[in-house]
């Protein structure tokens, strides 16, 4: 088996993980402060959100140089004692790669700028402007930014404009030159060499762009350029070359990508271990439900969503990713994502039991699961102000949905503190004190007010603790090479509020049954009546099987196939 599917991956978002040096921002030796608390938790691979230098227009996905640690978060002996500790424990560290764009402060970039003639003007993408019909300068074409705008911005030297597909600090880079690719190549040498065990690989499904940048939609107004951007075909051969000239060369690499809106059938391709790509691949489909088609602040669904619709987006992803050969690198939230129990549970009554049923959900699926920062503690989305919010998207969005969707200021607000990144990028609370442990001084970022009663400490202490019952799922996929590697099979599938299916390994044979919802119900599993089950863990208590199984709200189990009857009765 794979060593990739074993990973219990957790991610740490460095600027709000943990300050050790009283500024209010986490850095590299809070991390190092924390590794004991990681590797208890049971996870052997930690993914760092980037740590580069930065100017902080995106938090670090703008990147002015990829040899230098951002110095918010500390040096690179930081750094190097970090990996050391981190390998002293018996874990591995994954950088974050961001190959589609550098910031505008990059020194390729500031090269490009500074001399029209200069070959670093073809690391990025130049096109002239059109002109309008009273003789105006208008970006190349029409397309739509990611965090809304145009993805033009003015090269205010020249005639011309380059492409940021982000923010407007974001400068995307042209691979269709080698040179840029050979560029990445070498980043990602220079850190595989130090020791890091791979990567996860931001947007990367969206480096190659359609020759020509054609119009996206109608050709008329702004428009996002999915068709022209998302999964192209060079895309696959840049990756393929960054396998073969890069990645072969290091035995037990660990890659995982991020893919926008990828469709099955590039996750597959991307993932396929024939196709000498990637190990595995994100999906965001469950992350969009209950947005309309044009993201998480298209409101016009009004976030809502139902138990069964959960179910299929998951049970499709996971058959057909199955049947066709991939990987998944499943998560329940992330450093972009709202927090998993306001989000997909409930961040009221049942928090605790929900954050239980969600942390079985994500680590009884096939795929490799990933852990944010503060979930195994059942961290919830903070009440912000708009005049506390930190990010880019979130402020961009804020006027994109007043011009654009024509909604009022207050509805505006609404939304995006609805799905703001913000909620994931609060401080992680480690005690009930002042800031919440996290530092000795105000943060950067609010401090979530419920600080008070959840946080590290309190939950180490309590009974039937949050933390502990990661410790024991953790446990369960280390000993299981039915959830490692297994096959899923859904069981009862139509069930309006339980997700119910089987793993199966060899011999080995798990049932998980999940109430995802906040009601008691009950679920038939006389389908699986063929063998005989014995409880192997329970958010509440351990259980009893049942062909009829009468279930609290968020209540989740794990049984194991002891014998086969039908086999006994022959």
């Amino acid at each position: 088996m794979e060593q990739f599917k074993k990973r219990i991956v957790y991610q740490i978002w460095p600027r709000s993980f943990k300050d050790s040096n009283e500024d209010g921002i986490g850095d590299l030796r809070g991390i190092l402060s924390k590794l004991d608390y990681i590797r208890d938790l049971g996870a052997d691979t930690i993914w760092l959100s980037p740590i580069y230098a930065t100017g902080n227009k995106d938090f670090g996905y703008d990147i002015d140089d990829y040899y230098r640690i951002n110095p918010e978060y500390g040096t690179m002996e930081d750094f190097d004692d970090l990996l050391m500790e981190v390998k002293k424990r018996g874990m591995e560290l994954v950088m974050d790669l961001v190959a589609n764009h550098t910031s505008d402060q990059h020194v390729w970039f500031q090269k490009a700028l500074k001399d029209r003639n200069s070959p670093y003007r073809d690391y990025y993408i130049f096109r002239k402007g059109r002109t309008g019909k009273k003789g105006e300068s208008l970006p190349p074409n029409n397309w739509l930014s990611a965090f809304g705008g145009s993805a033009w911005q003015k090269d205010e030297n020249s005639d011309e404009y380059y492409l940021t597909m982000f923010t407007p600090n974001q400068c995307d880079l042209n691979w269709e030159n080698p040179k840029v690719r050979e560029g990445i190549h070498d980043i990602m040498r220079f850190w595989l060499d130090k020791g890091v065990l791979g990567f996860r690989m931001d947007v990367i499904n969206t480096i190659a762009k359609r020759e020509g940048l054609p119009p996206a939609g109608k050709g008329k107004k702004l428009d996002f350029p999915f068709e022209h951007i998302v999964s192209l075909p060079k895309s696959h051969e840049y990756i393929r070359e960054m396998h073969e000239k890069v990645l072969s060369n290091y035995p037990h690499v660990f890659t995982v990508g991020e893919g926008m809106v990828t469709s099955m059938e590039d996750l597959i391709r991307y993932t396929d271990p024939d196709e000498k790509k990637l190990n595995m691949m994100f999906q965001f489909d469950l992350h969009l439900i209950g947005c309309g088609p044009l993201g998480k602040f298209d409101f016009r669904k009004g976030y809502l969503w139902s138990v069964k619709e959960m179910k299929e987006i998951i049970f499709n992803w996971q058959l057909q990713v199955q049947e066709g050969g991939g990987w998944l690198g499943n998560f329940m939230s992330n450093h972009d994502q709202p927090r998993q129990v306001s989000r997909f549970g409930d961040d009221g009554p049942f928090r605790r039991k929900s954050a239980k049923a969600l942390a079985l959900l994500n680590m009884t699926l096939r795929g490799t699961p990933f852990l944010y920062q503060g979930e195994e503690i059942g961290m919830t989305n903070c009440p912000f102000e708009k005049e506390e919010w930190k990010d880019f998207e979130a402020i961009n969005d804020y006027k994109v949905l007043q011009e654009m969707m024509h909604l009022p200021k207050f509805a505006a607000e609404k939304v995006i503190q609805k799905m703001t990144r913000d909620h994931a990028r609060t401080p992680v609370q480690w005690s009930g004190k002042e800031y919440a442990g996290f530092s000795a001084v105000e943060p950067w970022i609010k401090v979530n007010p419920n600080y008070t009663y959840i946080n590290v400490e309190d939950e180490l202490k309590k009974e039937n603790s949050l933390i502990r019952f990661y410790k024991e799922i953790i446990s369960l996929r280390r000993q299981s090479s039915a959830l490692q590697d297994g096959y899923i099979i859904p069981v009862n599938r139509e069930h309006p509020h339980v997700i119910s299916y089987k793993r199966i390994y060899n011999e080995e044979s798990l049932l998980m049954v999940i109430n995802l919802s906040g009601r008691n119900t009950e679920i038939s599993l006389e389908e699986v009546m063929t063998s005989d089950w014995a409880c192997e863990l329970g958010t509440y208590e351990m259980r009893s099987f049942e062909p009829i199984l009468s279930l609290h709200p968020y209540e989740a189990l794990v049984f194991r196939k002891i014998k086969s009857l039908d086999k006994i009765s022959k």
